[in-house]
């Protein structure tokens, strides 16, 4: 099945502050369209909103390039504001213990966000009714200590920093007359100048390209599909979910033939030319967003598919129960001859055959546990049927492969 790639994502100098607000504005816009989390366009899709996607991502690129005069005032550094960042980052502190779990917090472009309403965390939500207003610019960063020794002279800083901490962790920042006033309640942190910020935040530029889907002819999508055969074993054949791809990152879901219920699901980085396996374990993480976040902060959680794969404990495959029934339906076109089933599974209230001569059959079970099956005459027909009848169906029990 072929899918249509997704859209994937200074006169005067303006502050670092300015420039990442408009970033993020741009960036949430993406995030309520959905395009930051969850509607990139899967092998299993068949149906893309491809204009409103180019006009959101033009609209992005004109705001991040526009010279547009925002001002954040820097505030005066001072013991005062140091007590209150001091009370600032003890709350953070608790708010990330209390939400982690949860699997909602994830840094997008260095800032802590809820994956939960797809929105930054702010500062008034973590400190409370009676945050002070010389608050009201803070940023909270979600971010690698290590990180800071990407800037240029850190050794010679006065800065409280471990830079071989290589843990996320919540931090604050806030623009005072001195420069960038970053800390967290774990270190006392420092300042940093306007050029240094920009540094430590672009680590978390997850801009890396279009994002795609490799045709089933590129270079690509062979190189990827030899190492998932080779995960496997020469006695399976793989067949492909899903593959999203950009030009650092890529996700891709697969099953075999030969054992329908077992799915993996893979994170791939790529160094110069050369592709290679990160992780193995995507499908068996309930918060994936979060694993995959702190694993690659810098990665586009758009490659993700819609789907989690976790939250599916209920496969089934070789039905042999329903071939009478389906055999007596003769609009589904299926004969004697063409039992038993090359492929069959089930999953979520759908039920996927394909029998000898590439005929298919879908089976929906409604609302009042009825089975229904209907003829489908290709896999992106079985997609749109899916699709038709429920939101984010379990598209993945479908057979791609020809």
């Amino acid at each position: 099945m072929k899918n249509k790639p997704v859209k994937g994502e200074n006169n005067t100098v303006i502050l670092l502050t300015a420039v990442c607000a408009v970033i993020v504005c741009a960036i949430i816009i993406l995030i309520l369209n959905g395009t930051l989390f969850n509607k990139n366009v899967d092998k299993d899709v068949s149906v893309v909103e491809e204009e409103t996607e180019e006009t959101t991502e033009k609209a992005t690129e004109a705001a991040a390039e526009e010279d547009i005069d925002i001002l954040v005032e820097p505030v005066e550094l001072n013991e005062e504001l140091y007590g209150y960042i001091n009370t600032l980052n003890t709350s953070l502190r608790s708010y990330f213990d209390e939400n982690y779990d949860s699997g909602k917090l994830l840094t997008v472009y260095g800032y802590m966000y809820d994956a939960d309403t797809n929105m930054p965390v702010e500062a008034e939500d973590v400190y409370g009714e009676d945050m002070p207003d010389v608050l009201k610019d803070v940023n909270l960063l979600y971010i690698k200590s290590g990180d800071f020794d990407y800037i240029d002279g850190i050794d010679d800083m006065d800065i409280d920093i471990d830079i071989t901490d290589e843990e996320l962790s919540p931090f604050t920042s806030i623009l005072t007359t001195e420069g960038y006033l970053i800390s967290s309640d774990k270190y006392g942190g420092g300042i940093l100048s306007e050029d240094d910020y920009r540094t430590l935040i672009m680590r978390y530029n997850c801009a890396h390209g279009e994002i795609y889907t490799p045709e089933e002819d590129s270079s690509t999508y062979t190189i990827i599909y030899n190492m998932i055969a080779k995960e496997w074993g020469s006695d399976y054949t793989p067949d492909i979910k899903y593959m999203g791809f950009d030009d650092k990152y890529g996700v891709a879901v697969a099953n075999v033939l030969e054992s329908p219920t077992e799915f993996k699901e893979y994170l791939f980085t790529k160094s110069g030319s050369s592709w290679s396996i990160k992780s193995k374990q995507l499908a068996s993480k309930e918060n994936v967003k979060q694993f995959v976040n702190e694993k690659c902060p810098d990665m586009d959680l758009a490659l993700l598919p819609y789907y989690n794969l976790a939250e599916y404990n209920d496969f089934r495959s070789d039905l042999y129960g329903y071939y009478e029934d389906i055999v007596s339906f003769e609009e589904l076109g299926v004969t004697e001859n063409d039992l038993p089933a090359v492929y069959c599974l089930y999953s979520d209230n759908f039920l996927y055959y394909e029998f000898a001569e590439g005929k298919k059959v879908l089976g929906h079970i409604d609302d009042e546990n009825k089975l229904t099956f209907y003829k489908v005459n290709s896999t992106d027909e079985a997609v749109a049927f899916m699709s038709s009848v429920t939101d984010n169906p379990p598209v993945f029990i479908i057979k791609f492969s020809e």
